[in-house]
């Protein structure tokens, strides 16, 4: 599901996989993801967990699951256009203004457990993009929750991502190239291309399928999509962060071939392409 909005099913397990997983740390005053452009102050004595969509945090009494990730819409009306709300979901308050031109929406679902609540600030970057603060948890302690994610919206700074001298050289080496990825074998086969548009926009054509061997009259299948979002070059690594809030990232190798580079070890030819233009 392409959505700014947490999986309200999810609810449950995501909390649960937050307070167990590894790499947790005690939240300092300020945290910031330089690659993205944005900082934010987290609740004292809270936990959180880095990850390359964006930051987990998490309250002592472990009820409360607070989730910063960056996005890449332009307006509040294009993440909407691009979500999906699943069945059974209901609008808790409508989405409503903030002072710094984003927007607030609360989302309440039932499960097995009670009623999740969601609670979601979705702002926006003077650079392009913004954050998507969320808060989830149960309607206990739903009052408790938007303090502390309404909290962290008021305290979030936008600065211009910052760009290393490696991060400069792939930049100049792959902006406004075509990268292809390519595979077939076994009756099947996948083809990637992803379009690195100067302006820092990229492009993302999928296409794969297959067939049976020896069979050219048995069951065959095949599926296409696209996407899109900005690109980023953050040392030795592509960064591409959708629409969605997703984020891909891909270490970058050279390879002996002057028109190929390696993508977390798979071959992709580097051409010149035109759809940027």
């Amino acid at each position: 599901m392409k959505t700014i909005f947490y999986s309200t099913a999810l609810f449950t397990m995501s909390l649960v996989l937050v307070v167990l997983g590894h790499g947790q740390t005690a939240a300092p005053a300020r945290l910031s993801d330089t690659a993205a452009g944005f900082s934010f102050e987290s609740p004292s004595g809270w936990t959180n967990n880095r990850t390359q969509d964006g930051f987990s945090i998490v309250n002592a009494e472990k009820t409360i699951l607070l989730v910063v990730r960056p996005h890449q819409y332009s307006t509040f009306e294009a993440a909407v256009k691009d979500t999906s709300i699943e069945p059974g979901v209901k609008i808790l308050v409508e989405p409503r203004d903030l002072r710094n031109g984003g927007k607030f929406v609360r989302l309440g679902k039932p499960t097995a457990q009670g009623l999740a609540v969601v609670d979601i600030f979705v702002l926006f970057s003077p650079n392009g993009g913004g954050v998507t603060v969320i808060g989830l948890t149960d309607e206990k302690n739903a009052a408790s929750s938007l303090t502390a994610a309404a909290g962290i919206a008021g305290s979030v700074v936008f600065a211009k991502p910052q760009v290393s001298a490696s991060s400069s050289v792939w930049s100049s080496i792959l902006s406004g190239k075509h990268l292809l990825y390519l595979y077939s074998g076994n009756g099947y086969f996948e083809e990637k291309h992803i379009y690195l548009c100067g302006a820092g926009v990229f492009l993302q054509r999928t296409g794969q399928g297959g067939f049976s061997p020896g069979d050219v009259d048995g069951p065959s299948f095949g599926a296409r999509g696209g996407r899109r979002g900005t690109w980023t070059i953050n040392g030795n690594n592509l960064v591409l962060r959708f629409q969605d809030g997703s984020v891909g990232q891909y270490a970058i190798t050279r390879r002996q071939a002057s028109n190929e580079i390696g993508l977390n070890g798979n071959r992709y030819f580097v051409e010149n392409q035109s759809v940027c233009e």
